[in-house]
């Protein structure tokens, strides 16, 4: 057995070895080892893959600009002299048409939940009616979401155009919900993720997947051998013990 040549005592009085858990040294790599881990590049050098960063870019920049709005329009009095007149027209008018969505779905699925209640009377032609009458108006709310999609539109417009208005509105960061705040950063983990890809060769993809296969064995290989040498080791202990 691998530790067939340890048969003496310890020479020291230290914690019960017994106890203590082996683990492999952190091997000390020359950096060109890790080569396969870091792209060759440092910048987009391809029309098509500046074009996809930038598409991508412009669409986080809406996205932190739309989780505003709820902001806007509840302190429209306060804003109004720092966005102007008409942004805060227009976000008025979407706050509007947002409450009366709201409003509209909480009417709808009360609606469904007292018809729900009521399931057992789904062969009597009154319920039918109100069931008809509850698609029906389900269906209404579809041309007021897409008054508010163009609203959204109008509204990122008038401050696209208005680069001091984006300026003053990002200073409000602070007041995004969790939720949204969480799409942005899943967002900007997404656009790091695409540039390192976007910056990796084929090539250089392959080479990364191999040297993480490589790794992930000799990982495995390294756990083999502690598992194995802890074994022998606790059965010398507990021979030495029973001696």
């Amino acid at each position: 057995m691998a530790l067939d040549i340890v048969g003496v005592a310890p020479l020291y009085q230290g914690p019960d070895i017994n106890r203590m858990r082996l683990t492999a040294e952190p091997s000390q790599k020359p950096a060109s080892l890790l080569k396969p881990l870091v792209p060759s590049k440092s910048k987009l050098t391809t029309i098509e893959t500046k074009r996809i960063m930038s598409v991508l870019d412009e669409t986080i920049h809406k996205v932190e600009l739309v989780t505003l709005l709820s902001y806007m329009g509840a302190n429209y009095e306060t804003l109004e002299k720092m966005l102007g007149g008409d942004i805060i027209k227009a976000v008025r008018e979407h706050e509007d048409l947002c409450h009366s969505l709201l409003g509209s779905v909480i009417y709808l699925q009360d609606k469904e939940r007292r018809l729900q209640e009521e399931e057992e009377y789904e062969e009597e032609g009154w319920f039918r009616d109100r069931l008809f009458s509850l698609e029906l108006q389900k269906s209404h709310l579809l041309p007021l979401m897409r008054q508010i999609k163009e609203s959204t539109k109008d509204i990122l417009r008038l401050l696209l155009n208005n680069p001091q208005a984006v300026s003053l509105a990002q200073t409000h960061t602070l007041s995004r919900s969790v939720e949204a705040q969480n799409f942005i950063d899943c967002l900007m983990e997404l656009r790091g993720f695409l540039f390192e890809k976007l910056l990796t060769s084929p090539v250089e993809a392959r080479d990364r997947s191999q040297f993480i296969q490589d790794i992930d064995r000799r990982n495995k290989r390294n756990q083999e051998i502690i598992n194995t040498l802890e074994n022998e080791l606790a059965a010398i202990m507990r021979n030495r013990e029973a001696e």
